[in-house]
């Protein structure tokens, strides 16, 4: 077994920092097949895969200054699904944060966000299924930009960090600016969800109608919501901002299965909901499309990774750099955005693998200081939205759905 080790990426650093004993930023993915799970089969298909993704099927070694990246020693075992998120612990953070369960005719992925963003975890699931595929049904699925060859080695541009050999320009520091939070905190582990789908064809029409992107149109309607929420708890508003992840690989041409992502930060201002809803989605729209200017992004990425590679960084005790990043992220942080709504796009499958498959969900742990998150993903021709939220009075929810399903049948 290679046991060759990474250094972290940029986002990784921010990740592990900000874990705590009872709150990790992990993601689930779920495929859901037309056939019963056999776990045996499953577990043979995760036995051939998880050699291929050193980076992504990995834990993380604390050591005196930093956290080293390490490929998992041992293929995980597949579980039965709990049913929810549920925080990573020392252990699993250590030395594999990488889950897979079973219940029924679904499949799930849970990782920790450190090891790789939507894109690798998308990558890295679906040539699972697929190898789960091959052996229940003795069927051949060539390989696609979707999945990876299980026959070749891991790829030099997988692996690199894209943050560090992108990253070009003045560097650019965007100041932090205080947004809404919906009313709720995390109180435990357990993550109630509400998801509903559409057809992926009405969505895009809708935002087609409305002259905008289906990502700003998501957003948008996300951010009127908010403000509606808002309005019930205070009287003095304040900015409601939609943190939206963007994959940076089709701007700067990496495919690497690392994290390579940064944020667009829409916003809107009080007195904006007054305004025609179509109105507000244009502005959404444009400000995406300011904030989303390569050389912008180029200039952000030299920000965050000149202090990454400074002596001076390297030098702190690892315990001390994690404690002055919380303390910091607590701040001028999450405090920068009311949510995060991560578009992670239309996820497609080869001919000889649609037809087993019925549709994806996934779904993020909701924030620390926050109750919400939202995530998006479209499959086998229907888009599916899903809130998650830690227990408190669900609000949101309603309001957004509502907003949302009046903007598709206009």
């Amino acid at each position: 077994m290679d046991r060759t080790t990474y250094a972290i990426d940029n986002s990784a650093i921010l990740y592990l920092a900000l874990m705590r004993k009872r709150h990790t930023n992990v993601y689930r993915f779920t495929m859901t097949l037309k056939h019963m799970v056999d776990p045996v089969l499953l577990q043979q298909a995760v036995d051939r895969t998880y050699k291929r993704f050193p980076t992504i099927i990995a834990g993380f070694r604390p050591d005196f200054f930093q956290y080293t990246m390490v490929p998992a020693a041992a293929a995980p075992i597949v579980r039965p699904d709990p049913g929810c998120l549920i925080t990573m612990t020392a252990e699993e953070i250590r030395t594999c944060a990488y889950r897979i369960y079973y219940s029924g005719r679904d499949i799930s992925l849970e990782a920790f966000h450190a090891v790789t963003d939507g894109y690798g975890a998308i990558a890295s699931f679906t040539t699972l299924v697929a190898e789960y595929l091959r052996l229940r049904h003795h069927m051949d699925i060539p390989v696609c930009q979707t999945l990876r060859s299980l026959e070749e080695a891991p790829q030099v541009h997988e692996l690199e960090d894209s943050y560090l050999s992108r990253q070009a320009g003045k560097p650019l520091h965007l100041p932090s600016r205080y947004a809404y939070q919906l009313p709720g905190q995390y109180r435990e582990s357990l993550v109630h969800t509400c998801a509903r789908s559409y057809p992926t064809a009405s969505v895009v029409a809708a935002a087609k109608k409305q002259g905008v992107s289906m990502t700003a149109l998501l957003s948008g309607v996300m951010a009127s919501s908010i403000m509606e929420v808002q309005k019930r708890h205070r009287q003095r508003l304040r900015p409601v901002r939609i943190m939206v992840p963007v994959d940076l690989r089709r701007m700067f041409e990496s495919t690497t299965l690392r994290n390579f992502i940064l944020y667009a930060l829409p916003t809107m201002e009080p007195g904006e909901e007054k305004l025609p809803l179509r109105e507000l989605l244009r502005r959404f729209h444009a400000q995406m499309r300011e904030q989303l200017d390569p050389k912008r992004m180029a200039s952000i990425m030299a920000y965050n990774v000149r202090g990454q590679a400074s002596v001076f960084f390297r030098m702190i005790p690892r315990a001390v750099k994690c404690a002055v990043m919380r303390l910091v992220y607590k701040y001028f942080g999450e405090s920068n955005s009311s949510i995060t709504l991560t578009n992670l796009g239309n996820v497609t499958f080869p001919e000889e693998m649609s037809p087993h498959v019925e549709g994806m969900q996934c779904i993020l742990t909701p924030r620390a200081g926050s109750p919400y998150n939202c995530a998006v993903i479209a499959a086998s021709g229907n888009l599916t939205v899903t809130l998650s939220r830690f227990p408190h009075r669900p609000e949101l929810e309603d309001v957004f759905f509502g907003k949302l399903e009046e903007v598709l049948a206009a």
